[in-house]
């Protein structure tokens, strides 16, 4: 039984090292004999065509009709290997001298030749060149975005974009290392398309675009003001008119990044950050992976935010960040699979002392003190969800800023996960210098002003705040947040147009799940 196994393990080890060779061949071939390949397809494949070739017995010459004969005679030692080349030579020969006289005989052809040639004697290098070439698409040379950067990529789009989503990317412009980086902001809608994102329909991912735009204005309005505006100074460009400009470097600069990496690398399996991406998200993901690094190289950043994971609305989990640990710290350096792969690129492929100081490293960066607006604990089981009541949605109308808020998980005295508490933090501006009145009846203790988040959570946490009084002047602030939000949209055309085209592909993949 033993030598059974063995042999099926046997069995099993070659045919994996065999896959995609020998067993997708539609014939066995045995000799691997490209003379007689060529002898077989190329001089006896038109029909009535013939072979001469000397053989031992007929050193003036022999003709045959049939490549079975040629075989034959080949492995019998009728025909030597070097009676058999010079056979195949005089038969191309014969096969390529009507095209050579065209060349010479026809005026028009013989122009075109030398017109050939000449071109590529004047092409060929003079000099030789041993500093090494790196094939990309530049943004910068082409004038689409600036030298020296500070780059921020959007999430991948889904039919129900939250405030959530809007907020992280103000949080991811507004961190740039150098205040004095202008800023980018790349709307990956190719990148959407290969992750099969809302279907990977143009039409459904431009209007979640023009949904993030119009909301992105909105609030930074609202938080900011226009002297402090986040979103004046950005350069938007969209992935895909980025990409059309230099569309073959660009695409070689992916092929080259896939050539680099292993796909355990790209996969996230392997380099001590997770078990990797399932099997089910490998293609579009390893795609959209190895874009992401050419994308890098091509508006090559001063620094770059990017998202670790995204949880099942699009909403950002954590922010990555690739400085160098402290020694003897035990943090990784990277902690993302895209951190991982964009330093790994920088240090390895462009770390010749020619090319190094035009592509040093970027800083990537996590933003750590962006707000977390989620309104429910993270719950185990997808079935103890309500509808969209995890977030805010960028579309929600009036009436949800009180209802939501009022389902928002705030347990007395629990300032480890109070989202009224994040909520008012971040959009009355309580941490920026403003101060925030919550108005209280005098049986309840009268009026009460707070000048810092830290003050509000202690005295949430001593009891001397009801969740009730809290939940009641989020209400009013979120009510005027979705009310700028939404009249921003309605005089945005495409903005406008874009919450009913996502509206329209949320209820057919409602019904779709329903089936």
């Amino acid at each position: 039984m033993a030598d059974v196994e063995s042999e099926g393990d046997k069995t099993s080890a070659a045919e994996t090292e065999d896959a995609g060779k020998e067993s997708m061949h539609l014939t066995k071939d045995t000799l691997k004999n490209p003379i007689l390949d060529y002898v077989q397809h190329i001089v006896l494949s038109p029909p009535g065509s013939s072979f001469v070739c000397s053989t031992v017995t007929s050193p003036d010459g022999q003709s045959f009709n049939d490549y079975n004969d040629v075989k034959a005679a080949f492995l019998k030692g009728d025909i030597t290997p070097d009676q058999l080349k010079k056979g195949l030579i005089n038969s191309l020969n014969q096969l390529l001298q009507p095209v050579r006289d065209h060349f010479t005989n026809n005026e028009t052809a013989k122009r075109l030749l030398e017109q050939v040639q000449e071109f590529k004697r004047t092409s060929a290098p003079t000099t030789k060149d041993d500093s090494p070439k790196i094939v990309r698409l530049d943004l910068v040379s082409n004038g689409a975005v600036p030298a020296n950067s500070h780059l921020v990529m959007t999430p991948l789009p889904n039919s129900n974009p939250t405030l959530q989503s809007a907020a992280d990317v103000l949080a991811k412009l507004a961190g740039a290392p150098d205040k004095t980086s202008p800023k980018v902001l790349m709307l990956m809608d190719w990148t959407a398309r290969v992750n099969s994102a809302l279907d990977a329909d143009p039409k459904i991912i431009s209007a979640y675009y023009a949904v993030l735009l119009s909301s992105l204005r909105s609030l930074d309005d609202h938080l900011n003001g226009e002297a402090n505006s986040v979103m004046k100074d950005v350069t938007i460009i969209r992935q895909s008119d980025a990409i059309l400009k230099d569309p073959s470097n660009y695409w070689i600069s992916v092929i080259n990044a896939g050539r680099h990496f292993s796909l355990d690398t790209v996969m996230g399996s392997g380099i001590g950050l997770g078990e990797g991406m399932k099997d089910s998200e490998q293609v579009g993901a390893v795609i959209g992976r190895l874009m992401l690094v050419a994308d890098a190289l091509a508006v090559n950043p001063k620094s770059i935010a990017l998202d670790v994971a995204v949880d099942e609305m699009g909403i950002a989990l954590s922010c990555l960040n690739l400085q160098e640990s402290s020694k003897g710290s035990g943090t990784p350096s990277a902690t993302s699979v895209e951190a991982h792969l964009i330093r790994e690129f920088y240090t390895t492929k462009l770390s010749h002392p020619e090319i190094a100081p035009k592509f040093p490293v970027p800083v990537i960066v996590s933003v750590s003190d962006g707000p977390n607006l989620q309104l429910q604990p993270a719950r185990e089981s997808s079935a103890l969800k309500t509808e969209f009541d995890e977030y805010f949605l960028l579309d929600d109308p009036k009436a949800n800023a009180k209802s939501k808020t009022k389902k928002s998980f705030c347990e007395p005295g629990n300032i480890d996960f109070c989202p009224p508490i994040e909520l008012l933090t971040y959009f009355s501006g309580l941490d920026s210098g403003k101060e925030v009145t919550i108005e209280r009846s005098a049986e309840n203790g009268g009026n009460i002003t707070f000048s810092s988040k830290s003050d509000l959570q202690k005295k949430f946490e001593s009891g001397l705040l009801h969740p009730g009084d809290l939940k009641g002047v989020v209400s009013s602030i979120m009510l005027e947040v979705l009310t700028s939000v939404s009249e921003a949209m309605k005089k945005d055309s495409e903005a406008s147009n874009g919450t009913k085209v996502l509206k329209a592909f949320a209820k057919k993949m409602a019904k779709q799940k329903k089936k």
